[in-house]
């Protein structure tokens, strides 16, 4: 006996449930993106943040043709993780 049955669900009910699974998902992601990173991140923060070393970081600050968004206050740097976003988006974050 085969006891596996499909249920049909009409597609807005479908769209809706695949809607509210991303936006958990995202939800979930964001959460876990404020736990671990702040608004604003140090230069080894923001190298983690991207996936990459320190060295790539700083070697991205030297090269003035990506223009990526830092501040330097005295000797400190800060990245906001918003602008760090939006780089890496913008034409896919190669420049």
């Amino acid at each position: 006996m085969d006891f596996t049955s499909k249920a049909s669900i009409p597609d807005d009910f479908a769209t809706a449930i695949k809607e509210e699974i991303l936006s958990t998902i995202i939800q979930t992601r964001e959460s876990s993106l404020n736990s671990q990173f702040p608004p604003y991140l140090s230069k080894a923060q923001a190298a983690k943040y991207l996936g990459i070393s320190t060295q790539t970081l700083t070697e991205w600050m030297l090269n003035s043709n990506l223009h990526l968004p830092y501040k330097k206050i005295g000797k400190t740097y800060r990245f906001s993780r918003l602008e760090l976003d939006r780089f890496m988006t913008s034409t896919g974050g190669d420049h």
